[in-house]
């Protein structure tokens, strides 16, 4: 639609117009014109703000935005602001401009369309460990609670939970954050409740949790029986919570029921609808999506919530990008997260006059935030809020509230409890990187302002022929084309991200020689290891060597191919090293084994004789015994299992005597002699001062009494006597001797049987048993090798 005549608005330097309008059409048969064409023409034609007057008494309207094509691309374009004012004022102002240009202010005291029933939403979560935020939420829903089942139980308002999701880029779909925060492949996610994914619940067990709170929602709905949510809210969080370790599902069942969760469908088929409503097979989601089922992976009560958060700008449905956020008659509150700031924003989108008795109270009913002298509105622009970025003031019915403009938030200092604004950072806070396509593409960015964005859309490569490579430096050297040009467009994307660049004043390009080439004083690049690049290493840009200069003298043949690269140099030092460092480690190794190994030995020399001891010492002895004439006496040689007495104490190393015990009557009774009787006496340690070792007792009688087999002496046919007893001796020793002490006891058996076994054992057992461990009675070797021959064996 267009004026007639055209026309332009002519302003002023500095100078901003607002045109008044009439709403029209002012006769019968005039075409009438939506409001949005209206404010369009104006702005084409210069203005930079519209008043729309209404043509008749009484309340105004809400405009709605038509659906057709045709208007959602002006919907679009236009950026000025627009307004409508009632038939009085419009009036008044008619009156006003008779006389000259009137200065004009615009204010919006209403945040929200009215309704005459009011629709709320409230976006929040299960979580109860993010501290404040998470606090200021259940005492929100605690105190609000009566006030909200009041104002539906009049019909007078609607509300409806709602849970914030987040989804996961797929670039990071095998982190640990999207792994133990999201369901469905990164679908779906929630933040980790600690920010800590190592440790306690996850935002995976927060999403989980908060589809039952949604599923009770939904349910208690159905059975219209929605206020019953309020309930489920509160009494989860005082009996299920993370610091008791009762956030679990067993804790939400126990609550459902409770609530009489069951009732809320017939049949009492409340629990298996509510378990229905939230369970799901992602295993077989999974692969069915493997299999190539875009459906599969989709979770339709998530899928609600997602619509819900998305909002509708063309419907005036806004967008919710923050937790915990409300959102009144589709408009986003932003106001403070406390019982009478959100009943205030809730009056506020009643009609006037159609209030209910919460709200018409005598001290709401004064508009505050009127300019120019309104008490809100004074304070509201006062330095102090001006520097919070707190300078919208919202009317509220028992008083105003200092509120932050859009794409800001609240923030409350925790220890202070002062207030201020910061700004959304759209392009990191939300999924608009995610969902705009002008910001979503591999070549796009997100630009990030205060209490505003900008998608770019695809950022053109300068690093191009067509591009003139950016401006910068190019040529063809030695046959190869090098250019300057560098495409940093991910380090633009990321300053963009954070607001600290723009593609105004910021680049995503720039110029910086290539390897092997260094920066001339006149912007260009030149080779950095003298005019033959072959003298640089391509991959690291180091001059690794120079041709040897030729001067057809001196030594050698005057020509010299070239040396070796800096980085083979440093690789082979550092072989070097390596190897150096391996042979030294597995000499060390080596010896440290053999020298532990010794001192093992030694160690176990002291408490056990072992195998070798044992056979060295027998064949010294019977080397002694064959010196001495083929017989041997207490005094003489060495047992196997004994020590020397070189000190001369009187007593041997393992507590046996070293001076040939005196002779004695043999004993009066008793089957005595050099074989011993058919029992062995029981074994006993000795005492804790003295070694016990393997050995007979020693005897005091040097009779030999009559041998159990055919008389014959266990010496043999010489007569000798044996070399030793392993019979217990009875009578007293006539000569002072040292006292003996106890020691372990194995009697010899028969002549037949091995001469070093235990009588009472087999052969091929006792050959088992002939390293037990002489203080514990316990086979110590099972591999000892077999007794020596009976030429060889001292005790024969």
């Amino acid at each position: 639609m267009k004026s007639i005549p055209p026309f332009k608005v002519e302003r002023k330097q500095g100078e901003l117009i607002i045109m008044m309008l009439d709403r029209g059409p002012r006769m019968e048969n005039h075409t009438a014109c939506f409001f949005l064409d209206k404010v369009y023409n104006a702005q084409q034609a210069g203005a930079d703000a519209v008043i729309v007057a209404n043509d008749e008494p009484g309340e105004l309207s809400t405009a709605v935005a038509p659906m057709d094509d045709d208007t959602a691309g002006e919907l679009q374009s236009i950026s000025i602001s627009a307004a409508m004012v009632g038939l009085e004022d419009a009036v008044l102002l008619r009156r006003m401009l008779r006389n000259g240009p009137v200065t004009v202010l615009l204010n919006w005291t209403s945040i929200v369309p009215a309704s005459p029933v009011v629709n709320w939403e409230f976006w929040t979560n299960s979580n109860d460990e993010c501290g404040f935020s998470c606090r200021e939420q259940l005492d929100f829903i605690k105190g609000m609670k009566d006030r909200a089942q009041s104002l539906e139980t009049a019909g007078r308002a609607k509300f409806t939970p709602h849970y914030l999701l987040w989804n996961c880029p797929e670039a990071f779909l095998n982190t640990t954050e999207c792994l133990g925060e999201c369901i469905m492949n990164g679908t779906y996610c929630v933040p980790d409740p600690d920010n800590d994914p190592t440790r306690g619940y996850s935002g995976r067990d927060v999403l989980m949790m908060n589809m039952r709170q949604l599923c009770f929602y939904r349910l208690a709905s159905a059975a219209g029986k929605g206020l019953l949510w309020w309930d489920y809210a509160i009494t989860f969080a005082a009996q299920c919570n993370m610091t008791s370790k009762t956030y679990t599902p067993e804790c939400a069942a126990t609550v459902f029921e409770q609530l009489g969760g069951a009732a809320l469908v017939a049949n009492n088929g409340g629990r298996a609808a509510w378990e229905a409503c939230f369970t799901f097979n992602e295993t077989a989601a999974l692969a069915a999506a493997a299999a190539g089922d875009v459906n599969a992976t989709r979770i339709q009560i998530l899928e609600d919530e997602l619509v819900m958060q998305r909002g509708n700008t063309t419907l005036g449905v806004a967008p919710v990008s923050i937790l915990p956020s409300l959102r009144i008659n589709g408009h986003q509150y932003r106001g403070s997260l406390d019982v009478s700031s959100v009943t205030r924003a809730i009056c506020a989108g009643f009609p006037a006059g159609q209030e209910p008795s919460v709200c018409n109270q005598a001290a709401i009913s004064e508009d505050e935030c009127a300019a120019p002298d309104g008490v809100g509105y004074l304070a509201c622009m006062a330095s102090d809020m001006g520097l919070a970025n707190m300078t919208r003031c919202v009317n509220t019915f028992s008083g105003y509230s200092c509120e932050c403009k859009g794409g800001m938030y609240k923030y409350t200092n925790p220890d202070t409890g002062q207030e201020r604004c910061e700004d959304v950072n759209e392009c990191l806070a939300t999924n608009v990187q995610l969902t705009d396509p002008a910001c979503s593409c591999e070549r796009c960015a997100c630009v990030n302002a205060i209490g505003a964005y900008k998608c770019t859309g695809p950022l053109e490569n300068k690093c191009t022929a067509a591009a003139n490579w950016g401006g910068c430096w190019s040529a063809t050297v030695q046959g190869k084309f090098y250019h300057a040009c560098v495409d940093d467009l991910s380090e633009f994307q990321r300053m963009a991200a954070r607001g600290l660049t723009n593609t105004t004043s910021g680049s995503w390009t720039r110029c910086e020689c290539p390897k092997c080439f260094r920066a001339t004083s006149t912007g260009g690049c030149e080779p950095a290891c003298g005019p033959d690049l072959n003298a640089c290493d391509p991959v690291n840009g180091f001059c690794g060597y120079q041709p040897y200069p030729s001067d057809g003298g001196g030594s050698g043949s005057g020509s010299k191919s070239g040396g070796v690269s800096v980085g083979f140099l440093f690789f082979i030092v550092l072989a070097s090293a390596g190897m150096t460092a391996g042979v030294v480690l597995l000499a060390n190794r080596y010896l440290m084994r053999q020298r532990m190994g010794d001192e093992i030995r030694d160690i176990m020399a002291q408490y056990m004789p072992l195998q070798e001891q044992r056979e060295r010492s027998a064949m010294l002895a019977a080397r002694n015994a064959a010196a001495a004439g083929g017989r041997r006496d207490h005094g003489s040689g060495i047992r196997p299992d004994e020590d020397s007495d070189e000190e001369g104490t009187g007593v041997g190393a393992y507590g046996w005597p070293a001076a040939r015990p005196a002779a004695a009557p043999a004993a009066a009774s008793g089957p005595l002699g050099p074989l011993g009787g058919p029992s062995p006496a029981a074994p006993t340690l000795v005492a804790a001062s003295q070694r016990s070792v393997w050995g007979p007792p020693p005897v005091t009688a040097a009779a030999v009494a009559p041998a159990p087999n055919g008389g014959k002496s266990a010496a043999g046919a010489g007569g000798a006597p044996p070399a030793s007893s392993f019979a217990t001796a009875t009578a007293a020793s006539t000569a002072p001797t040292a006292q003996r002490p106890s020691v372990d006891v194995f009697t010899l058996g028969g002549p037949d049987d091995d001469p070093l076994l235990p009588a009472s054992s087999s052969a091929a057992a006792n050959r088992a048993a002939s390293d037990a461990d002489p203080l514990l009675g316990r086979e110590v070797a099972s591999s000892a090798s077999n007794p020596p021959p009976p030429a060889d064996n001292p005790f024969l």
